[in-house]
């Protein structure tokens, strides 16, 4: 019985709280849906690629061949200052033949990302290869001039394009079709908005000792593991509710704005040991936040930072297969990185329970290590308060 008082009048904070309910709910969603639109193209089978401007010096056949082959793979359009500049010299039908020739240079604005550059530089060396190819076509009787320019790059293609099979390798060797862009991006920003649930957390405890509530629970001779319960309970019933809304409004409103859905993976007992583990380990830790802080600046500062840096080393902000080799190895002490890849494992892989036992089981030891040093350090706050002051 003390226990649920303990638990409805966590509920009670909670629901006087609206800043804290917009941050455990309004925020992550925002997230989930914002990020899901910026990152829709990153693993897109065809990624969008900017326009360029084509500045040819040459008239001939292999220059206008080039520029068609070119605008086949990539719009062109006027020349501005943001956009990536491409130069056809004079002689450019001459330099085709030459080895190690310099045939065309391309001029990158400066904020321009790598992967586009490597966009651009992909699709203008397939049309290098092409014109290379029509000019031999050409030469040799096999195309002829008095083809239109259409159907001479049509075979010019034919000749060129290869059909690849292309399957992803899941758990247990099984192969299936690859993920769409959805599959990778939600789970990312669900979990780090399940983990900001140690700010309410800290905040509420913060209201307790000022206004001497917990002055009082500790006269009223309640075990400090009581008290401990009562306040992680409500917080992990909190995270599994975070865990299924923002899968239910992820999995309903990213096809009705035009995004790719996301395909739910797994059996029901893994994803709610998924939910379950990830819940305990971000109430853990937000209670030995909570156990930490002194002042709503702390807790803050504390919760926020932790957070940010978890996620940067996670593979949640910058993922892990583009980090160097060093930030992959110290990606592994982030809890976050455990949940996204069980996450992945699930939605990606199609895993097992099997598959995500051993994210699941690290996931629950860090929530018992951190949730077992907030306890000496809240028992030995409890030890040493009087009235709304700590000594």
């Amino acid at each position: 019985m003390r226990l649920l008082a303990l638990l409805i009048k966590e509920w009670r904070l909670l629901l006087r709280d609206l800043h804290a309910l917009a941050v455990l709910f309004l925020m992550p969603l925002a997230f989930v849906l914002l990020m899901a639109f910026a990152l829709s193209d990153l693993n897109a089978t065809t990624p969008a690629t900017p326009a360029i401007s084509l500045q040819a010096d040459a008239n001939d056949n292999h220059s206008i061949f080039f520029a068609a082959a070119l605008a086949a793979q990539i719009p062109l359009a006027e020349a501005a200052p943001e956009r990536v500049q491409l130069k056809v010299p004079a002689d450019f039908a001459a330099r085709l033949g030459e080895d190690g020739a310099e045939l065309v240079q391309l001029i990158f604005p400066a904020k321009t990302p790598a992967i586009v550059r490597q966009q651009v530089r992909a699709a203008v060396n397939i049309s290098l290869a092409q014109t290379r190819l029509h000019s031999f076509l050409l030469s040799n009787e096999l195309l002829s001039a008095e083809q239109s320019l259409a159907e001479q790059l049509a075979l010019v293609q034919q000749q060129t394009h290869s059909h690849i099979a292309e399957q992803d390798l899941g758990s247990q060797g099984r192969l299936f079709a690859r993920a769409n862009p959805s599959q990778h991006s939600v789970p990312a920003w669900l979990i780090f908005g399940m983990f900001f649930v140690m700010l309410p957390m800290a905040n509420t405890l913060l209201k307790e000792q000022q206004s001497g509530t917990l002055l009082r629970l500790k006269c009223a001779g309640l075990p400090t593991l009581t008290l401990a319960a009562g306040k992680c309970l409500p917080y992990f019933v909190i995270n599994l509710l975070q865990f299924a809304v923002l899968l239910l409004v992820s999995y309903f409103a990213l096809p009705a704005l035009g995004l790719a859905p996301l395909q739910l993976h797994g059996s029901l007992v893994a994803w709610l040991l998924l939910a379950l583990s990830i819940a305990a380990c971000c109430c853990g830790f937000g209670f030995f936040i909570a156990s930490l802080v002194r002042s709503n600046e702390q807790a803050l500062m504390l919760s926020g930072g932790c957070n940010i840096i978890l996620a940067a080393i996670g593979g949640i902000m910058v993922p892990k297969a583009v980090m160097p080799v060093a930030m992959q190895q110290l990606a592994n002490v982030s809890p976050m990185s455990w949940a996204l890849d069980g996450f992945l494992t699930l939605l990606v892989a199609q895993g097992t329970v099997a598959d995500i036992a051993p994210y699941v089981a690290r996931l629950l030891l860090f929530a018992l290590l951190a949730f077992g040093l907030a306890y000496v350090i809240y028992h030995h706050k409890l030890s040493r308060i009087k009235w709304t002051v700590l000594y």
